[in-house]
Order: structure tokens, then sequence, then C-alpha cells
């Protein structure tokens, strides 16, 4: 019974590989870090591998990179130990349009079909889909999250947010959010959804289906991450990225990223916070310090994951899909 009470590519994929994806020198941005030293050309960094593709959106991973194959009704996989850009076999034939991201729990990889609106279970080890749940699908791009027992899933476009059993593979509870929240995650015990409209970020108990916080950020927070004991929120109005303490609740830093207007992604790994967003692909954080340490510039930028030793990074406008080695971009320098 449902009860009603108030958290990763959408793809066609064709495999090259590319050591020089970016020829062309970018010109020094007027925004930006302006702390000599921080800004450096993208051009300077070399990827260990380029994946070609069309219109990435979001990625997951499992021991190998997961995205979706729109054009192949499926989810690509790539393997990380790879030394040719190639896609390995594919997962979960017949998904019309994968969305909503990905999350690996239960034991399986859940994904949206926004052709059916329905959220798909697929077991990792066939690469079958075993279970379809009608749930609706919203538009967000980061609207799967999973905590102890269940999936959550922002469903539709007017502010619901589902609770899904998977044991049952069934809907059975529906949480009444705000229209406009786009990003969902899990850390800290709670879920954490960002809601541009509003400047908030909504703190979720999943052991009562109630919102537990109410904490106001910067301007327009649309990506969040969780990691180095904190939520981070990238605030788009101004360039900003909040860190909000879990124990109290509070905006402790405002870490200023120097590119308003920008939107983009956030992920956090290899002991450093990692934002991209248009005209800046990769900035790279400290969170001991709270200050931008490496700040990329030029073509590309919105999305980037960290996971299985690299940072994936993807050009949506270029088609491609980054991946980097850390080490090689901290030993990146400005000229």
């Amino acid at each position: 019974m449902r009860h009603l009470v108030l958290l990763a590519l959408c793809v066609a994929i064709a495999p090259a590989q590319a050591e020089k994806p970016k020829p062309t020198k970018s010109h020094a941005p007027r925004l930006g870090i302006k702390i000599p030293g921080i800004q450096i050309p993208i051009e300077s960094l070399k990827p260990e591998l380029v994946f070609e593709m069309e219109a990435p959106a979001w990625l997951g991973f499992t021991d190998a990179v997961l995205l979706p194959n729109a054009g192949a009704h499926s989810v690509a996989r790539i393997d990380p130990k790879a030394k040719e850009a190639k896609f390995g076999d594919p997962l979960a034939a017949g998904i019309q349009k994968p969305c909503a991201g990905l999350v690996n729990a239960f034991n399986s990889l859940w994904t949206g079909d926004c052709a059916e609106g329905a959220l798909v279970r697929i077991d990792p080890k066939t690469g079958k889909v075993t279970a379809k749940v009608a749930s609706g699908i919203g538009p967000a791009t980061m609207a799967l999250a999973a905590t102890a027992d269940s999936i959550w899933l922002l469903s539709d476009n007017r502010g619901t947010l589902s609770r899904i059993d998977p044991l049952q593979n069934a809907v059975v509870a529906e949480l009444r959010v705000p229209a406009d929240c786009t990003a969902l995650t899990f850390g800290e015990t709670a879920l954490w959804l960002a809601c541009p409209n509003d400047n908030r970020v909504l703190r979720i108990d999943p052991l009562t289906n109630l919102v537990d916080k109410s904490i106001d950020v910067s301007a327009r927070p649309e990506a969040m991450a969780i990691g180095e004991t904190s939520v981070w929120v990238l605030c788009a109005k101004d360039g900003k990225l909040d860190r909000i303490d879990p124990k109290t609740n509070k905006v402790t830093k405002t870490i200023e990223l120097g590119a308003p207007a920008a939107g983009g992604s956030i992920a956090i790994g290899e002991n450093f916070v990692w934002v991209s967003m248009p005209g800046f692909p990769l900035t790279r954080i400290d969170p001991a310090t709270d200050k931008v340490v490496q700040q990329f510039y030029g073509e590309g930028g919105g999305l980037l994951r960290v996971g299985l030793n690299f940072v994936w990074l993807a050009d949506r406008e270029a088609g491609q899909l980054w991946k980097l080695d850390p080490r090689r971009i901290a030993a990146t320098l400005a000229e």
C-alpha cells in the first residue's frame, strides 16, 4: 500500500581513441580563480584514454564504469584496466531510454527508463533485467539513491519522492517535496535533496519519511556529493561550493569557484573534491584547507565522477569521456 507523507550518460556510443582531443589552446578566462599558479589550460592535461560518445548525462560504477547507451537501448560498460578506448559487453538490453542515474544496491543495479516511466532492476552478473517498477520517472539526472532497506526515486516533476521496497519491487511510500528539487543522494545517515528555486537543501530521515531539516545554502544548489565528513553543494548562480556539516546541519564554509551561472557536477574521491563546470572542465579542491588548488579552463565540462582509481570527465559538447589519472592531474602545473 502506498502512504502519502510529507538520492554516474544517455548516449549513443562509438568507441575511439585519441591522444589530444583538444588541440587548440584555450585563452585565459576572465573568470575563475585568479591566484597565480591555480589556472591551467585544459589542453595541458593528458588523459589516459578518450572515449567518443554523444550527449553524456551520467556515470556509475561497479567493478567497471557503467553508462547508458541510448542508441543500443542498454547500459554500456568500460573496463577501467583496459589499455584501449573500447567498450565491453553491454548490460540490460531493452531499456528504451536510460535516465535518472544509477545506483548499485541490494545485489542489483537500478536505473530509470524514461520511455516506459519505470525503474529498472538489473542483475549485474548476468546483465539481465530482473524487474521493472511502474514508479514514474522525473526529469532530474540525479534522481536515485539507496538507503539500508529502500531505493528512492524522484518519480515525477510535481515533487514526488518515491520509496521502493527491493523485496517487493514496488513503491511503498511517497513523500511530497518541492517540485524543483533536482539532486538526490544518501550519506551520513540521511537523504539529501537540493532544491534550486528555494536555495536550500532538505535533509530527510529515511526512518520516518519526514523532512528533518531545511538548510539554507547559496543561490541555486544543483549538484551534491557526500564525503570527507561533509555534504558538498554546488550552487550555480554565483559559482559557489557550500560545505555542510551533517552534525550541525549548517554551512560551515563557502568556497568561491569564480564561475557564476555555470552549473555542473561535483564528485569526491582520491582525497579531493572535484567540480566540473562549462568553461572550467576540472577544478580540484583540498578539503583539508577548503582551498582551490587547481582549476583547468577551456572547452567542455559539466559532468565528472571519481571511481576505480581514476577521474572520469565528460565533455558533452565534444561527445567525449576522458579517463584521467589523479596523479597526472596533480603533476600538471600552470605555465
